[in-house]
């Protein structure tokens, strides 16, 4: 029983990891050699996505130029309030 459960757990974890690193990179080897295959059998594919990628860029560098630089704004300081006590109903007792 107990050599079963191991063979359970052995084969789970071999799984496990062949899902987790070997897969992704097995996935990504094939997909980069699929689009390198396909830009080299269609070049105006290529000069298209090149295109789309610069267009994209200067896009991103826009839309950072308009964001306001934070580093001159400040310090964030984070007030907490104080409660005064009152003197007539403070902690100590009255003594007559």
């Amino acid at each position: 029983m107990l050599r079963i459960l191991a063979i359970f757990i052995l084969i789970y974890l071999i799984f496990r990891i062949i899902f987790t690193f070997v897969l992704p990179r097995v996935a990504r080897w094939y997909l980069n050699r699929y689009r390198k295959r396909f830009y080299h059998e269609n070049p105006e594919a290529a000069e298209a996505a090149e295109k789309q990628k610069k267009s994209r860029e200067y896009y991103a560098q826009k839309e950072k130029a308009k964001k306001p630089d934070t580093d001159q704004l400040g310090e964030y300081v984070d007030f907490e309030e104080i409660e005064d006590k009152d003197e007539n109903t403070g902690d100590q007792e009255h003594k007559d």
